[in-house]
């Protein structure tokens, strides 16, 4: 098993802490600070996580060399944890 890490990012003016395998870590700061440079791109801040969400599913759908689920179900977990973090 891997060992994990705390990684503290900031997303979109709100500073959020991770727990991360090791091996993920480099990974998933380049991913916030990509986030980061997409949210910055978005003229209407009310609705720019939605917008960004929605361009990357779009990307993602539209490149079938990506896997695929085919099984919305399967973000149902990942959707509840980005809009508790949301709401807080």
């Amino acid at each position: 098993m891997s060992e994990m890490e705390t990684l503290s990012l900031r997303i979109f003016g709100r500073d959020l802490t991770l727990s991360c395998p090791a091996e993920e870590k480099n990974q998933l700061i380049e991913a916030a600070n990509f986030l980061n440079n997409e949210l910055d791109a978005i003229g209407d801040k009310n609705n720019a996580l939605v917008i960004v969400g929605l361009s990357f599913a779009n990307k993602l759908l539209s490149n079938p060399s990506l896997p695929q689920s085919g099984d919305s179900a399967d973000l149902l977990p990942l959707i509840s944890k980005i809009e508790a973090i949301l709401e807080k």
